[in-house]
C-alpha cells in the first residue's frame, strides 16, 4: 500500500497517543488529529446543539496531548481540527480557533437549517433530493470561504437519505470545479468507502476531471479505524488515474504520489 498519510482521525475516545501507536502498528508516515471542534470546552456554549462523541478536551489540553504522542512516535504528527460549517455562526466559530499552530482544518457539514444529517428522517423522495441540493450548496459555500484545507466527507448524507437527485453527478463536478478554483482539496473518506464505494467513487471521478486536489483521511474514531479502507481508496484511485494525495504542514500544503 502506498497511501502512506492519513488526515482525519479523532481522540476523544481513545487517547492521542494510542491513535499515533496505531498509525506507527499500521506503517503510515504521516497522523492527522482531528478532534471534533464541538467536543472543545470552550464551544460548547455556542455549539451545544452538537452532541460529543466521548469526554470534553480544551484545546490546551488537546493540543498538549497531540505534541506528546508526537514526541514518543516515529510517525509524523499533523495537528488539525476538524471544523463545522454553520451559516450565521461561523465568525463566532472561527474566533475560538484563532491563535492556535494548526496545520490543517477541515471544514465539515453536519447540519442543514438546523437539522442533523446523520439523524434518521423518514424523507419523501421530494424532501430528499432537495436536502441533497441544499448540502451541495453548502459544500460549496465550504469551499470558498477560504477557512479550510479540506472539505471531509462530501457524499456523508446518504448516511439517511437515499434520495440522490437526478443531477447528483453535475454536483459533484461543480462542487469538484469549485475545489480546484479555490485549490481547496474533497476528502476521500474511510468511513464512506466503506459504506457507499460506488458514490465515493463518482466523487473521485469528479475530482479526476478537474483536477481538484485529494486528501485520505480514515475519519477514524479508535485506533482500530486507522487507515480504515486505505487499500480500498489506493486500488479505486490507481483505476481512475488519480497518482497525488495532499495533506499538510503548518498551513502549508505538501503532495505525493502513489
Amino acid at each position: 500500500m502506498t497511501i502512506d498519510t492519513d488526515m482525519h482521525s479523532h481522540v476523544s475516545r481513545s487517547s492521542a497517543l494510542q491513535m499515533v501507536l496505531a498509525a506507527q502498528q499500521r506503517g503510515l508516515r504521516v497522523l492527522g488529529l482531528s478532534e471534533h471542534i464541538f467536543q472543545m470546552q470552550e464551544t460548547r456554549l455556542a455549539l451545544q446543539h452538537l452532541e460529543p462523541e466521548g469526554p470534553l478536551l480544551t484545546f490546551h489540553t488537546y493540543i498538549e496531548d497531540v505534541l506528546t504522542a508526537t514526541s514518543n512516535s516515529k510517525v509524523e504528527v499533523r495537528l488539525g481540527l476538524e471544523v463545522d460549517f454553520i451559516p450565521g455562526k461561523n465568525d463566532l466559530i472561527h474566533s475560538f480557533i484563532q491563535g492556535y499552530n494548526w496545520d490543517f482544518l477541515i471544514g465539515s457539514v453536519h447540519e442543514i437549517n438546523g437539522i442533523q444529517i446523520e439523524a434518521n428522517h423518514n424523507w419523501s423522495r421530494e424532501e430528499g433530493e432537495a436536502f441533497w441540493l441544499q448540502y451541495f450548496e453548502l459544500l460549496r459555500n465550504v469551499v470558498t470561504s477560504g477557512h479550510f484545507s479540506v472539505v471531509s466527507h462530501p457524499i456523508r448524507l446518504r448516511i439517511n437519505n437515499p434520495y440522490l437527485p437526478p443531477t447528483f453527478d453535475e454536483e459533484l463536478e461543480r462542487l469538484a470545479a469549485e475545489a480546484t478554483r479555490c485549490y481547496t482539496a474533497l476528502e476521500i473518506n474511510g468511513f464512506d468507502m466503506l459504506h457507499y464505494h460506488s458514490l465515493v467513487r463518482r466523487l473521485a471521478k469528479a475530482c479526476f476531471l478537474y483536477h481538484t486536489p485529494i486528501s485520505v483521511g480514515s475519519d477514524a474514531h479508535n485506533p482500530r479505524g486507522i487507515a480504515q479502507a486505505h487499500q480500498q481508496t489506493e486500488n479505486m484511485l490507481h483505476e481512475l488515474g488519480i497518482k497525488k494525495i495532499r495533506l499538510w504542514n503548518q498551513m502549508q500544503e505538501e503532495e505525493y504520489f502513489i
